[in-house]
C-alpha cells in the first residue's frame, strides 16, 4: 500500500532539494567565474573608450566577460603607449621650458656683466683722459683696455706713425704702449718731435733704449748718446772684427751694448782681440803655459772674454800678455818664473842660491818678447858654469847665480858683470886658462849688452 506523504513534509523536502540545486548552481557559477577574467573598475578605466563601454554594458546585462580578444588587447596596448607618450611629451615640454628659463636668466646675467665691463672700461679710459692716471703707469691689463678704445687702437696720427716707422726700421719694437700716452698729451704732434720724445724723453724712451742699450749705459753714466747711424755702424764694425777671428759667440747685441756703453771703439776692440788671439791663443805654447801659471784662472775662452771685457783697460790687458810672453821665454829655457817675486830653485850646489828676477821687475824695465828670448838664452848659456864656479870659489868672491846673470843680461848691471869676470879670472889663474868659463859664453853675455 502506497505510503501517504504529508503535504507539509513534501513541501519541506522540495524546498531542501531546491536549496541543494541552488547551491550546486552557485558553486558552478563561482567555478566558471574563476575560469574567466572579469576586469576591475581600474582595468576598465584603462581600456580604450569603446572597449570599456562594451564591457560595462555586458556587466550590466549580467554577461560573463571572457578574456579580451586579440583586437581588444592590441587597442589596449596602443592606448597605454599613447598615454605613456603623452606623459613623456609633457615631461619634455616641462624640461624645455625650464631650460629656456635658465637660458634667459644666463643671457640676462651676461648682459649685466657686459654692461659692468663697459662701465669699468669707461672708468679706466676716463681716468687716463682726465690725467688722473698716466697710461704708462697703468697695469698691463688696464693698458689693454685703453688700447681697445678706437682713439688708441691704431697709430693714425701722421707724426706718430712716421716716428714709429723710423724706429721700427732700426729694430725698435714695443711702441704701441707709449703711443697712447703721447697721443693723449700731444695731439697732432709732428714727426720730429715725436721721434725726439721716443728717443730722449725718459717717460717714453724705454723701447728705444731696449734696442740701443749701449746708449742707455752712456746716458746713465752721464755721457752723450750716439746717434742711430753711428751706433749701427759701430755694431757692424764689432761684428766684422768678431767674425774675422771666428768669435761668433761674442757677436751679439748684448756684447755690443757693453762695449758701446764702456766707450770701447772698434779700433780698440781690434787691438784687444788681436792681442788676445794672435799673441796668446795662436801664440807659442810656452807663452800660453806661462799665462796659465801666472793667471791660472784664465783659459782660451776666458782670455778672449777678458781682453774684450770693457771693465779691463787695454794697458792692463797688454801688460798681462807681455808678462806671459816674458814668462814663456823663460820656460823655453827650462827656467821657472814668478810674477811678483823672483823664482827660487835649487841650483844643485848647496852654497849657491838660484833666485831670479820677477817678471814684474822685467816689465818695469820695458823688456819685450824678443829681448826676453835673447836674455834668457844668454842666462841659460852661462848659468851652469857660473853656478859651478860660485860653488868652488864661494870664499872671497861674490857668487854668480841666476839673479846676477839676469841682472847682467837684462839690466846691464856692472856689479853682476864684474862678479862673472872675477870668477872667470880666478878660474883662469887656477888652471892657466885651460878650463873655466868658456870664452864663447863670456862673449855671449858681453856681446849682447
Amino acid at each position: 500500500m502506497a505510503r501517504r506523504i504529508d503535504p507539509a513534509v513534501r513541501l519541506e523536502e522540495e524546498a531542501m532539494a531546491g536549496s541543494a540545486v541552488e547551491r550546486r548552481q552557485e558553486a558552478q557559477r563561482k567555478a566558471a567565474i574563476k575560469e574567466t577574467q572579469v576586469p576591475t573598475a581600474k582595468e576598465i578605466k584603462a581600456m580604450p573608450p569603446k572597449v570599456a563601454e562594451r564591457v560595462r554594458d555586458e556587466i550590466k546585462a549580467g554577461v560573463t566577460i571572457e578574456l579580451a580578444p586579440l583586437p581588444d588587447r592590441i587597442d589596449t596596448a596602443i592606448f597605454n603607449a599613447e598615454k605613456s607618450l603623452d606623459a613623456i611629451s609633457a615631461e619634455i615640454e616641462a624640461t624645455t621650458a625650464l631650460a629656456e628659463a635658465y637660458e634667459s636668466e644666463a643671457e640676462a646675467l651676461a648682459a649685466e656683466a657686459k654692461m659692468a665691463e663697459a662701465e669699468g672700461d669707461k672708468i679706466i679710459t676716463d681716468a687716463v683722459e682726465s690725467g688722473q692716471f698716466t697710461y704708462m703707469g697703468l697695469p698691463t691689463v688696464f693698458k689693454t683696455v685703453v688700447n681697445e678704445q678706437p682713439k688708441y687702437a691704431t697709430v693714425s696720427d701722421a707724426g706718430l706713425a712716421a716716428a714709429a716707422a723710423a724706429l721700427r726700421a732700426v729694430g725698435v719694437e714695443g711702441l704701441l704702449e707709449v703711443m697712447a700716452e703721447i697721443r693723449r698729451l700731444y695731439t697732432g704732434i709732428e714727426s720730429e718731435d715725436a721721434l725726439n720724445l721716443l728717443k730722449f724723453d725718459k717717460r717714453f724712451n724705454s723701447a728705444y733704449l731696449t734696442r740701443f742699450a749701449g746708449n742707455k749705459k752712456l746716458q746713465d753714466a752721464g755721457f752723450g748718446m750716439l746717434d742711430d747711424k753711428t751706433y749701427l755702424a759701430t755694431e757692424a764694425a764689432y761684428s766684422k772684427i768678431f767674425n774675422a777671428y771666428g768669435l761668433k759667440q761674442f757677436a751679439n747685441r748684448d756684447k755690443y751694448s757693453n762695449l758701446i756703453g764702456s766707450m770701447v771703439s772698434a779700433d780698440e776692440l781690434a787691438g784687444r782681440v788681436s792681442a788676445g788671439y794672435d799673441r796668446i791663443v795662436k801664440g807659442a805654447a810656452v807663452t800660453k803655459d806661462a799665462l796659465n801659471k801666472l793667471f791660472p784662472e784664465l783659459n782660451d775662452v776666458d782670455i778672449l772674454a777678458y781682453v774684450i771685457d770693457p771693465v779691463n783697460q787695454l794697458p792692463a790687458i797688454q801688460r798681462k800678455i807681455q808678462a806671459a810672453e816674458i814668462g814663456g821665454a823663460a820656460l823655453a829655457q827650462n827656467l821657472s818664473i814668478g810674477l811678483t817675486q823672483g823664482p827660487t830653485d835649487a841650483s844643485g850646489y848647496t852654497n849657491v842660491s838660484r833666485q831670479g828676477l820677477s817678471i814684474e821687475e822685467l816689465l818695469a824695465q820695458g823688456i819685450d818678447l824678443e829681448e826676453a828670448r835673447r836674455g834668457y838664452s844668454a842666462v841659460a848659456s852661462v848659468l851652469p858654469t857660473g853656478e859651478k864656479l860660485s860653488s868652488i870659489y864661494s870664499k872671497g868672491l861674490q857668487q854668480y847665480g841666476r839673479k846676477q846673470a839676469e841682472q847682467e843680461a837684462f839690466l846691464n848691471l856692472a856689479e853682476a858683470k864684474a862678479a862673472r869676470e872675477k870668477l872667470s879670472a880666478r878660474e883662469i889663474a887656477e888652471f892657466s886658462g885651460e878650463a873655466g868659463m868658456l870664452k864663447s859664453q863670456s862673449r855671449a853675455i858681453g856681446g849682447q849688452y
